[in-house]
């Protein structure tokens, strides 16, 4: 059979599989039915199973033209189509009759040419069937290359100001695909970002802003503590920021809402206006976050100071991470004192019986 016609015919037995897998419901299954994939692509299986490498190519080449034919349809008869081909390649790859890359490549594929609306609900998908996509994925060489290429094209696509959450979803999608000792995800230099920190207004002269928001630099980049007065300033400006937490609970535990529209690339990133100063200090997500921070940044201060820091440098395996700081005895106990308290507010900043402050500790 000449190259054409062999391609023409397993983009046929393709588009059988799909269409009997669609019937099935193989993309509502959950987790994926491995069963439904065998019934549906047995004679695209087939096609595979004399273990020829020619044969295999072939397979791949007439899917990959397959994919890109088929986010071409027209109305909505593309969607269900691409998932059902996604789920069979997968579990093709999966147990190792096509490459173990090529669900992820074909994928790519698909998400490059459709909108990103479109992409955003084929990667709901995507999370979905995340178990059998990533198994055995690896930073370092075969799907997990792909995988990544796919997330960061589709991250470069995803607009900021209106759909922040898919951007998260997929940067959680990738951390949550390689272990916590991937190379590739850890901060090897302990560099902080400064580049997102929020900016208050500078010609406002109300004390408790100031030192609101002068936290949040401290919080980006904690090598802040060694210059000059840092320290005095930081304890002075969190010590500010809780008095303020301790007599608006007092209060009313709730701010009245407010309705804020952006407009065009504006984003509400950073609520930095001083108006918003009092409803922000009586707001429990708002003093939930604050506090959180708080008590991160002090663990990592504290975790490198003092007699923490001498055990740290006698165990730790990457030194460019242990660079201390050189804190007085008396700058340590405010910092402990400080610690406490955030731990102590975070219990009573929201009427869940102390479930968030559990969970963030456990965490």
């Amino acid at each position: 059979m000449e190259t054409g016609s062999r391609v023409e015919y397993l983009r046929s037995l393709a588009s059988k599989a799909v269409d009997t897998a669609v019937e099935l419901r193989l993309a509502q299954t959950d987790p994926l039915d491995a069963s439904v994939v065998g019934v549906a692509a047995a004679p695209l299986i087939a096609e595979l199973s004399d273990n020829d490498a020619q044969h295999q190519r072939d397979v791949e080449y007439a899917l990959h033209t397959y994919v890109l034919l088929l986010v071409q349809q027209s109305g909505d008869t593309w969607y269900p189509r691409l998932l059902a081909l996604a789920d069979i390649v997968a579990v093709l790859s999966d147990d190792g009759t096509v490459d173990g890359s090529l669900a992820f490549t074909l994928l790519e594929e698909a998400l490059d040419t459709l909108s990103i609306t479109q992409a955003g609900r084929v990667f709901a998908h995507i999370e979905r069937r995340a178990h059998t996509l990533c198994r055995g994925v690896s930073a370092t060489g075969g799907k997990g290359i792909v995988m990544l290429r796919m997330c960061n094209a589709l991250l470069r696509r995803i607009p900021q100001a209106t759909m922040a959450e898919l951007a998260g979803r997929v940067q959680l999608f990738v951390a949550n695909s390689f272990t916590l000792s991937e190379r590739s995800g850890v901060n090897l230099r302990g560099d902080s970002d400064t580049t997102h920190v929020a900016k208050a207004d500078e010609d406002d002269d109300d004390e408790v802003y100031q030192a609101f928001w002068l936290l949040q630099r401290y919080f980006a980049d904690p090598q802040m503590l060694t210059t000059g007065e840092a320290t005095t300033k930081f304890v002075e400006a969190l010590r500010r920021t809780q008095e303020e937490f301790r007599s608006s609970s007092s209060g009313a535990r709730t701010a009245a809402a407010v309705t804020l529209v952006p407009q065009g690339t504006e984003t509400l990133r950073h609520l930095t206006a001083p108006a918003l100063l009092r409803m922000q200090l009586t707001d429990s997500a708002v003093k939930c976050q604050v506090l959180v921070q708080a008590i991160v940044f002090l663990r990592h201060v504290l975790g490198l100071s003092g007699a923490a820091l001498e055990k740290l440098r006698e165990t730790a395996t990457n030194k460019l991470v242990v660079s201390g700081f050189v804190l007085e005895d008396s700058e340590l106990a405010q910092l402990n004192d400080l610690h406490r308290k955030a731990n102590k507010q975070l219990l009573s900043a929201t009427n869940d019986r102390g479930l968030f402050s559990r969970t963030v500790h456990f965490v």
